[in-house]
């Protein structure tokens, strides 16, 4: 623990240390929360007013700028499907993250906590926390996911993915040769079959422009979301679906829009702690190698 000697008297706790660390408030509201932050050998409260000669300790924060945080993350065992010298395809259950939102969740199971355990030196697009990450799942979505484990297999994937987003046209997104597939069983809805009966064909489009709930996006994004199939199970109807565009939440939003909401969505329909209906269960691409691959569960 470091041990700070205080003498400004009335200043918050947490307005202080982001001022003497150049980190941010909310990154000290996250240590003191973990009791890493005492006054006088006390625990406190990030609205605590610091007195003259106060005695801060602080836990070393530097170590949450460093991978080895990772070695708190639970060592889990996750199925793979395919695994080649430069990628692998692995399957990822409900309720396991794909990668930590924050080091606050490097105690919750995840892909890169599994990763970390399992590799070593994976490549990232962002930082350690999403090592080996090209794309992602939510967390109560199950499927499979593409893991890159050299420097190549990330740039070419990451030009895939460039061309499919910055293709214009259906037709154009079409070509690109990375396709990833979901089925989600939805809920029937009172309008539900006017939907259904509208469609005269399928593939059908659903296409707009949109910003959904809870994801922080600057600007508003056309979402493509292609339905090609579905069937009546029951009470529920069960869709398979392509996204053209990823975007968080889109197969969630769209169907939701369309009066297709998945079951036990708990942001588009309702609140339960049972996993969602949804499912990523084909992706199609083409490696770096020139084999086009497809994989199914």
């Amino acid at each position: 623990m470091e041990l700070i000697e205080f003498d400004w008297e009335g200043c918050r706790i947490d307005i202080f240390l982001a001022k003497k660390f150049g980190l941010s408030r909310n990154f000290f509201h996250h240590l003191i929360q973990r009791w890493s932050v005492k006054v006088n050998d006390n625990n406190t409260k990030k609205s605590y007013q610091l007195k003259l000669k106060d005695k801060i300790q602080i836990e070393d924060f530097q170590r949450f700028d460093s991978c080895s945080i990772m070695q708190e993350s639970p060592n889990i065992d996750l199925e793979v499907k395919l695994e080649k010298s430069d990628y692998m395809v692995l399957y990822k259950p409900k309720w396991v993250l794909s990668h930590p939102w924050s080091i606050w969740d490097i105690s919750s199971p995840s892909v890169t906590g599994f990763l970390y355990h399992k590799y070593k030196d994976l490549p990232s697009i962002w930082n350690f926390i999403r090592a080996g990450l090209i794309h992602r799942l939510d967390k109560n979505t199950d499927g499979l996911m593409i893991i890159v484990k050299t420097e190549a297999w990330l740039a070419y994937f990451k030009n895939l993915f460039r061309w499919k987003s910055e293709s214009i046209s259906i037709e154009e997104k079409e070509k690109v040769q990375l396709k990833k597939f979901y089925r989600a069983n939805v809920n029937l809805t009172k309008e539900w079959k006017k939907f259904l009966d509208s469609i005269t064909q399928f593939p059908y489009y659903i296409q707009s422009i949109v910003k959904t709930k809870w994801v922080y996006l600057k600007e508003y994004k056309e979402w493509i979301t292609k339905i090609f199939w579905y069937k009546n199970i029951d009470k529920w109807v069960l869709v398979d679906i392509e996204i053209l565009t990823w975007r968080t939440h889109q197969i969630r939003y769209h169907l939701s829009q369309v009066w297709l909401p998945i079951v036990w969505d708990d942001l588009y329909w309702m609140w339960e702690n049972v996993p969602m209906w949804l499912t990523s269960y084909r992706l199609e691409f083409m490696d770096n190698e020139w084999e086009y691959v497809t994989i199914s569960i």
